[in-house]
């Protein structure tokens, strides 16, 4: 019972956390405009491997506006990971962890082209931070008010010594934006 005490304030706590890194988002977003998934949407624990402790994983999607009539995707990772007082907060977490954010395009009846990508390696900090985020930028583009926008992400992962290999976890991309 302690444990899932424990497990439920942990996520409750995590939780608090990551909408505190929404509002700084959302904060931020007063000087560009952008659509993002809901909060909740692009969330899962993660059961990791021996006395390492669990991960809390957000990843919101978005598309957003910038200077000069541009627009691009955006995908945040954000995570953290349970610490019941006996879990191992140094050992290596990840052997990877990539995001692809891709900025979407859909023209009137039509079906998302991918119009630009990339792939940000999360390892390297995901693996030195029990509790952080990154943002994943595509390049922008110039926006076409004939078209509608999205953006959209991947996050393929690999967990240190579960002998599983990558897992593939399809984003719910962004709201469309005109």
């Amino acid at each position: 019972m302690h444990k899932n005490l424990r497990r439920a304030s942990a996520v409750g706590a995590a939780a608090v956390a990551v909408c505190g890194v929404l509002s700084v988002s959302q904060a931020s977003a007063a000087q560009t405009a952008q659509t993002c998934s809901s909060a909740g949407t692009n969330a899962r624990i993660q059961v990791m491997t021996g006395i390492i402790p669990e991960a809390q994983l957000s990843v919101p999607t978005c598309v957003e506006a910038v200077a000069d009539g541009k627009v691009r995707g955006k995908a945040t990772v954000n995570w953290g990971f349970i610490n019941d007082g006996q879990s191992d907060m140094t050992s290596k977490r990840f052997t990877s962890f990539k995001v692809t954010t891709r900025l979407e395009s859909r023209a009137p009846g039509g079906t998302d082209v991918v119009v630009n990508s990339k792939t940000c390696d999360v390892t390297a900090n995901i693996n030195a931070a029990p509790e952080s985020s990154l943002t994943c930028l595509t390049p922008a583009v110039t926006l076409d008010p004939a078209k509608q926008w999205s953006g959209d992400a991947t996050v393929v992962y690999d967990i240190e010594g579960d002998g599983k290999g990558p897992i593939t976890w399809q984003l719910t991309g962004s709201p469309l934006m005109s």
